[in-house]
């Protein structure tokens, strides 16, 4: 969510300390490439639903975000929050209200590859070699200094994409995850075919 929302993100860890899973966390491009995206206009909430169980402390609801990414793509992120694993949907309409309400968004009218953005992360074992010494990790450990992460998603680096899970579009506007208890969900919406030219509608104009 601090990625979404393009917070700046710092490691709170002690590096010398790290665990495999927290490095599998901590380097994550395709997450990063969120954060450091060339528009650099945060994620907004789009929908909030508390009618979900809730937790002894009577806490739980569940939102979806959605935010711009370059040049052409979308984030999509289902927030659980709730005290059971649930299926969460949207569809085109709502990931492009923004752009224009009840489906006047171009972007309604084309299709997209949906991409998990954790699907792909660096597995704990070979995080596990890394903090041992004994894995380089050279061929998937982007570096952004090398390839700026704009060029990186012009050229289509995997590594900044996640794993493709599905596709979007007009015949089939609807985005379904699973997403676990206090869970998160991020998708990254790639348009390759049909580039559509941004709105610059915000909500209060809505």
């Amino acid at each position: 969510m601090w990625a979404a929302v393009k917070s700046p993100l710092l490691i709170g860890a002690d590096l010398r300390k790290l665990n495999p899973k927290t490095l599998t966390i901590l380097n994550n491009p395709a997450i990063i490439a969120v954060n450091q995206d060339p528009i650099g206009r945060a994620a907004f909430r789009i929908s909030r639903d508390e009618n979900v169980k809730k937790d002894r402390y009577g806490q739980g609801e569940i939102q979806i975000w959605s935010g711009p990414l370059w040049p052409h793509d979308q984030l999509v992120i289902f927030l659980n929050a709730a005290d059971e694993d649930l299926e969460m949907t949207t569809n085109l309409n709502d990931i492009f209200v923004h752009e224009g309400p009840e489906g006047s968004a171009p972007q309604t009218k084309v299709g997209f590859d949906v991409y998990d953005l954790w699907a792909d992360r660096m597995d704990d074992f070979t995080a596990e070699q890394i903090l041992d010494g004994k894995h380089q990790y050279k061929k998937d450990w982007y570096n952004s200094t090398e390839i700026p992460y704009k060029v990186g998603l012009q050229q289509g680096d995997t590594r900044l994409l996640g794993k493709r899970v599905d596709s979007i579009g007009p015949q089939h506007d609807t985005l379904r995850a699973k997403v676990p208890r206090h869970g998160v969900r991020m998708f990254r919406l790639r348009n390759l075919n049909e580039p559509v030219t941004r709105s610059s509608v915000t909500k209060d104009e809505l």
